[in-house]
């Protein structure tokens, strides 16, 4: 780039001097036919470097005031002079007569690059010739030039300085952060999670320092999660794990015998067993997204009714009356009819009978209801005393979470059920939360979406 400007610079100025000296010649031609007509010949001009100096000068102020130039005329002529003298064309400008011999300047006409012949009426008289600027040993043009090369080389080195400076300062802001996003992602490779990188900057990389921060907080809460997840695990088998080998040691060494209570009781904790097995498999099998689900155009309603009725032998054992009553209007309304898959659906309803039956005092009772709000279905199951503490309710529906103060484990069950009744209520677009119910215990409420496309 700096080699193109110094190129289109030296072109431009050369160009211009030699405009400028050529209207020179021009001028100085026109003096010199004008001396050589009043003298008929170089005579008096051969030798009298003061009577060729006067030539080459501008006009005088008497001269100017004889003239009839116009003005413009004559400060044309002036500023040429003006520039000769500044370029100093004098010293590089010969003249010779018609012979080609020399009368001022160089002795042979052939060392100047350029000549103009001088002519009166057609007539050779002589020849005016020059050293263009440019071509000339220390000329003022030529120092002129290279001192704006000089200029321009300092300037050069000043802008790739000042760039070299601010790129290196760029590149720094740049790579300070990319360093510690690099070093932060290696350190999550290596499985430490609890890494979080520093914002340096306000632009795109701290955006991108913010995901790398969130996802760092995500591996870790997933940690933590499975970590808990499989503490509490190998805490629900091995309770009845160890329940079934303390009763079978205590038979090999004749301390029980085997009889029906006692298998009885072998039989109740293997149950326990296949149903935490079970309710892991349920649970695995949704979060790989591997539970199937077929869904057609039912009515919930009907499917709640059936599952509460195989429920009323054992709520009737405990003491617990249920009300369903406000289930019948909706049993045969085309309205209720939602997209579900009627297995999935009855498990949800199976898990939170029987939820309700485990963790419900005897004797109590039972509320079961359902409405239709705009487009969606709402079932309410509420149940009787004990509650649950309001800032603990939404935890009930974490994996293996119990109330340990009112409905602790001594009421059976794996913690399990409840978080599979959230997972079945999502895959239906739905939505599962607690409340506190109206009868002293626990109210439990789902909301479905209605089928879009049901009958007028």
């Amino acid at each position: 780039m700096l080699a193109l400007i110094t190129t289109n610079l030296s072109k431009g100025f050369n160009d211009f001097v030699n405009e400028a000296e050529r209207k020179q010649l021009a001028y100085l031609k026109s003096r010199i036919i004008s001396f050589y007509q009043e003298n008929g010949s170089w005579q008096a001009l051969k030798g009298n470097e003061q009577l060729w100096k006067e030539m080459l000068r501008a006009k005088s102020d008497d001269d100017q005031s004889t003239t009839k130039s116009s003005p413009d005329i004559l400060e044309t002529e002036n500023s040429l002079v003006a520039l000769s003298h500044l370029l100093q064309t004098r010293k590089r400008l010969s003249l010779y007569d018609l012979n080609k011999q020399v009368i001022f300047g160089k002795p042979v006409m052939a060392d100047n690059p350029y000549s103009e012949v001088i002519k009166i009426d057609e007539k050779t008289i002589g020849w005016l010739s020059l050293v263009p600027s440019e071509l000339a040993e220390g000329s003022p043009g030529n120092l002129f030039l290279a001192q704006q090369y000089k200029s321009y080389y300092v300037i050069a080195l000043a802008v790739i300085s000042l760039a070299f400076i601010t790129a290196w300062f760029f590149s720094r802001h740049l790579v300070a952060p990319i360093s510690s996003l690099i070093e932060g992602t290696y350190t999550l490779i290596r499985g430490n999670y609890r890494i979080r990188i520093e914002k340096r900057t306000h632009d795109e990389l701290a955006l991108l320092s913010d995901n790398v921060n969130v996802l760092a907080e995500t591996l870790d809460k997933n940690q933590n999660n499975r970590f808990k997840w499989m503490s509490d695990v190998s805490h629900e088998l091995k309770t009845p794990l160890t329940v079934l080998r303390g009763q079978l040691i205590a038979i090999q060494d004749g301390v029980f015998v085997a009889d029906e209570k006692r298998i009885q009781l072998f039989v109740d904790q293997i149950d326990s067993l296949s149903n935490i097995v079970n309710d892991l498999y349920q649970l695995s099998i949704t979060d790989v997204g591997g539970l199937s689900y077929k869904k057609e155009q039912l009515n919930p309603i009907q499917i709640l009714v059936q599952v509460a009725d195989s429920f009323a032998t054992k709520f009737e054992q405990k003491q617990l009356a249920v009300d369903c009553s406000r289930l019948a209007p909706l049993l045969t309304d085309k309205k209720s009819l939602v997209l579900a898959d009627k297995d999935r659906i009855r498990q949800l309803f199976i898990n939170l009978l029987e939820n309700t039956y485990r963790y419900t005092d005897s004797p109590g009772g039972i509320n079961i209801s359902a409405e239709i709000i705009e487009q969606d279905l709402t079932v309410q199951i509420q149940d009787s005393a004990p509650s649950v503490a309001s800032e603990i309710q939404e935890k009930l529906f974490d994996r293996f979470y119990r109330v340990e103060q009112s409905r602790n484990r001594g009421y059976g069950g794996s913690g399990l059920g409840l978080a599979l009744c959230k997972q079945i209520v999502d895959a239906h677009q739905g939505t599962i939360n607690t409340s506190d119910s109206s009868l002293g215990g626990l109210s439990i409420n789902i909301i479905l979406p209605l089928h879009r496309s049901y009958p007028q």
